[in-house]
């Protein structure tokens, strides 16, 4: 009898090793947050961009070459990822995102041409089906002497076919806003709520958020479907004035003195609505459940859904 025979059927196995190998064999995606950033003494160019880890490093000199403008650049330029601080130590561009670039403080280089770029891991979080594959979160600076682009760079990375069938499946007056607005950003958050899910709301709830808003004039008609977009994103106060403040002023409305419109002033020219959409837990002190409101804003965001869906 053979002793290596022996020897295998006797070894010892680590558990926890063991575990971990199983694990990693069945990992779920997560979106990984990025900050991407190119330092030199004649530009300083930083993007913030959030993207499925499960994605490979080709996949990622797609997404940087759209959010940097580095896709215009003419005829072919050499391009690869190393290891930080060191040029010359390659990754492979098959290696899936999360090998390299998994949690806070993970660190890798990017080279196009003569152009350097540091990638840094700044945070990760599981996601679901709909969340977008790769959006621009922020970012600053631009080459060339080009004016930073989020909408177009989210365009860009969302594909015009993805907005398309985004967009109708869309509550027309809110396709229209973001028409005239220009502020594709909220695709993404539009295909994220995945707006053909069937709700489980109360006919009675269904049927008044179906009469919102009942504002009659342009102004405040745009300012309720603003504010739903803004709660929809279901961040804080801060960042929702900041959505209603851009995207009023983009469409093109100011105060009566001829300034900016606020946040507060935005939420008062559709005070009647609001004040129904509270009823109903939609907004306000006593709002639901973050799950619940979810389900309100998919309700009034999507095209004329389906009676049926409501719940009696």
């Amino acid at each position: 009898m053979s002793n290596n025979g022996a020897r295998s059927a006797g070894r010892v196995v680590d558990l926890g090793a063991e575990r971990a190998r199983r694990q990693q064999g069945e990992r779920q995606p997560r979106t990984v947050i990025l900050q991407a950033s190119h330092v030199r003494a004649d530009a300083e160019v930083h993007r913030h961009i959030g993207l499925n880890d499960a994605l490979h490093l080709a996949d990622l000199h797609d997404i940087l070459g759209t959010t940097f403008g580095f896709c215009e650049a003419p005829g072919p330029t050499p391009w690869h990822f190393s290891r930080a601080d060191d040029r010359d130590a390659r990754l492979d561009a098959a290696d899936p995102i999360h090998r390299h670039l998994a949690v806070e403080g993970d660190r890798i280089s990017y080279h196009f041409g003569l152009w350097d770029v540091t990638l840094s891991a700044v945070e990760s979080y599981p996601r679901d089906d709909g969340t977008p594959r790769a959006l621009c979160v922020g970012g600053s600076g631009a080459f060339g002497g080009r004016e930073f682009d989020l909408a177009g760079i989210n365009a860009a990375l969302t594909g015009t076919t993805t907005i398309r069938s985004v967009l109708e499946v869309t509550e027309p007056a809110v396709r229209d806003i973001i028409t005239r607005s220009g502020i594709f950003d909220f695709v993404p958050l539009l295909q994220a709520l995945d707006l053909l899910r069937g709700g489980g709301l109360p006919r009675g709830t269904v049927e008044l958020l179906r009469r919102l808003p009942v504002e009659e004039d342009p102004a405040g008609r745009d300012a309720f479907w603003t504010v739903v977009l803004a709660l929809a994103c279901m961040g804080h106060e801060a960042l929702g004035n900041q959505i209603l403040e851009t995207t009023m002023s983009a469409l093109g409305w100011e105060d009566d003195d001829g300034t900016p419109l606020t946040g507060a002033r935005v939420r008062e020219l559709c005070v009647e609505s609001l004040t129904l959409l509270a009823d109903v837990g939609g907004y306000g002190s006593h709002a639901r459940s973050p799950v619940d409101r979810l389900e309100i804003y998919r309700e009034l965001l999507r095209d004329a859904p389906p009676r049926e869906h409501a719940a009696e």
